[in-house]
């Protein structure tokens, strides 16, 4: 552990599984956890090819739900392959506080967070110190074993006299990688030698220079992008010269509006690294960067392969084993015209979640009949002989009666609020299951990016005793996106005739103007919360929270009810929605008290 001076675990941290290390007036801690797919388990209709895009929908979503720059954390997802082992894959967080037992709390508070994933995988935490240092230390780095995977910084001279710089750069942004990566672990699979593939994030909030700069550099380069007449004087050609759109600032003013945009929230910086005890084969470096990040419309490539020269290695090494972010940067620079301001290197360096989400691929589950080259054939991964039993939190342990719930997660495409709705809305209701004695007695359906006719089909294949909606609402109905992506209203009627007709017991419509549906639904299922008008976020959160805490320790939904709104309220929150009971119209007194 050379990469980790001054390990000094402490206390509650040898027992937690929570690595330590102290430095002046701050204490550094990491957690891991194995991750393995879930066997046979499908996601519903339709191809592989369907079933692994709705996985990825899933992980970008989760992935979305861990951006908190306030809390001070990193995360790193990480695929290890050892020769003749299967592939293992893990998660790793780091914390700070001032002191060890603050900074163990924290530890353990984003291990707990990690530890609800998607319904496609499952996790155990590591619980010795050995096994974490392992994971965040599993080999020396070869000289020629470590890579890194970044976006490219473009170069380019101006052709218009009134540019005002002597040279242009650019950013594109990581474009969308491949669907399936089944040929990626099959190479990975094959190798000769240890190898590790890892994707590191820190929450970040961009400040407002930052933010500023995008746009003047924006405003910059859209006026050099259209032709102006140029005015008199021999320089300009004369009195009737036109310059003409110079072709980078074409490419560039683009790049920048949509980073301006783009990285307005929900931004992490990023570091993907490739690493092994040998050299690294090339054809197969080559084969992840474009597995991750596939080429723009244009074909133009969107990755940059940047090898660390001899003495930036030690820095490079010491990323990967801590979760640091230290920069190192000369053969990243090295083809550029001149210096490179801080604000475009920062902006190489960031990503929102849907890019980083290229690089950020939980396991797949495994296609029935089909070998997969992922530890799935029993309840143990074991890395240097660390054993950690995996809880599947969906499995049903004895033959009792399930309670299903259904997550509908809808609302225009590409739509970052509505993003972090999903993946919180998921994890408070996994989290809040996990935590309960019924645990065992519960399943959870989440459907992303849901269209009226994924909810329909979903139904079919019931049945759910609960539909938790989560997205818009309008005074019109409840807002889902139809096959282009586009807002798409329902009529409220057809909808609340869908839940009868599919004998859905609860419905909870998590959003604005959702009585709109709930007085009507209310007809044909045994219970609906529903709103009237406008909700609030933060009362939103904590009633989910309360709600599925009640559901999972055994209450009935009036209780259930009573408490999500009763937790609300402890945190100076309101949550204005109202418990109808079937036959019940909006009409009649609304039932606040649960009773």
């Amino acid at each position: 552990m050379t990469a980790l001076p001054g390990l000094a675990p402490s206390g509650p941290a040898s027992v937690a599984g929570v690595l330590t290390a102290a430095g002046p007036g701050v204490v550094w801690a990491w957690i891991a956890l194995d991750v393995q797919p879930v066997p046979d388990r499908t996601s519903g209709e339709g191809s592989d090819a369907q079933r692994r895009a709705e996985a990825a929908r899933a992980d970008a979503a989760w992935l979305g739900g861990q951006w908190d720059p306030g809390a001070g954390t990193r995360l790193e997802l990480r695929y290890l392959h050892r020769p003749g082992e299967p592939l293992r894959c893990c998660l790793l967080g780091w914390v700070q506080a001032p002191t060890a037992d603050a900074a163990v709390a924290a530890a353990l508070r984003l291990r707990d967070r990690l530890g609800v994933l998607p319904a496609h995988v499952r996790a155990a935490p590591v619980a010795d110190l050995a096994g974490v240092g392992h994971r965040l230390d599993p080999f020396p780095a070869h000289p020629s074993g470590l890579v890194e995977v970044r976006k490219p910084i473009r170069a380019g001279w101006p052709s218009r006299p009134d540019a005002g710089v002597a040279y242009y750069l650019a950013v594109p942004r990581f474009a969308g990688g491949a669907a399936g990566w089944e040929p990626l672990w099959q190479s990975v699979a094959g190798l000769e030698q240890p190898f590790l593939l890892t994707v590191g994030l820190e929450p970040y909030m961009p400040s407002a220079g930052f933010l500023d700069m995008l746009a003047e550099v924006a405003r910059n380069f859209r006026r050099l992008a259209t032709a102006v007449q140029a005015g008199g004087g021999a320089l300009r050609g004369g009195r009737n010269a036109v310059l003409l759109p110079d072709p980078f600032a074409q490419y560039a003013a683009p790049l920048y509006e949509d980073a301006r945009w783009r990285y307005r929230s929900g931004v992490f910086r990023t570091r993907i690294t490739i690493a092994s005890p040998g050299p690294l084969p090339v054809p197969l470096v080559t084969t992840i960067a474009a597995t991750i990040c596939g080429p723009h419309g244009d074909g133009e490539s969107a990755y940059h392969i940047v090898v660390p020269e001899p003495d930036e290695l030690g820095t490079a090494w010491h990323n990967v084993t801590t979760l640091d972010n230290l920069q190192w940067d000369r053969a990243y620079l090295r083809h550029l015209p001149g210096p490179v301001p801080p604000g475009v290197r920062l902006l190489a360096e960031v990503m929102d979640a849907a890019e980083a989400a290229s690089g950020w691929r939980l396991p797949p589950a495994p296609s029935a009949g089909r070998p997969t080259v992922f530890n799935v054939g029993g309840d143990y991964i074991s890395v240097n002989g660390n054993d950690n039993k995996i809880k599947n939190v969906g499995a049903a342990q004895d033959d009792g009666p399930k309670r299903r719930i259904l997550l509908v997660c809808a609302g225009p495409r590409d739509d970052e609020a509505r993003d972090r709705l999903t993946a919180r809305d998921d994890r408070l209701l996994r989290a809040a299951i996990q935590r309960s004695a019924e645990r065992d007695r519960i399943e959870v359906v989440t459907l992303n990016a849901a269209t009226i006719d994924d909810l329909r089909q979903a139904l079919m294949r019931g049945p759910f005793d609960i539909v938790h909606f989560s997205g818009h609402g309008t005074e019109e109905g409840l807002v889902f996106e139809d096959d282009d992506g586009q807002p798409f209203v329902p009529a409220s009627s057809a909808l609340a005739e869908l839940f009868a007709r599919r004998k859905v017991r609860v419905a909870v419509l998590n959003a604005c103007y959702s009585l709109s549906v709930g007085g009507i639904a209310a007809i044909g299922t045994e219970f609906t919360i529903a709103a009237a008008g406008l909700l609030s976020d933060p009362g939103a959160v904590e009633f989910t929270r309360g709600f599925y805490d009640a559901l999972g320790a055994g209450l009935e939904v009036p209780d259930a009810f009573a408490e999500g709104r009763g937790a609300a309220a402890l945190k100076g929150h309101s949550f204005d929605a109202v418990l109808l009971r079937s036959a019940e119209r909006p009409g009649s007194p609304p039932d606040w008290t649960g009773s």
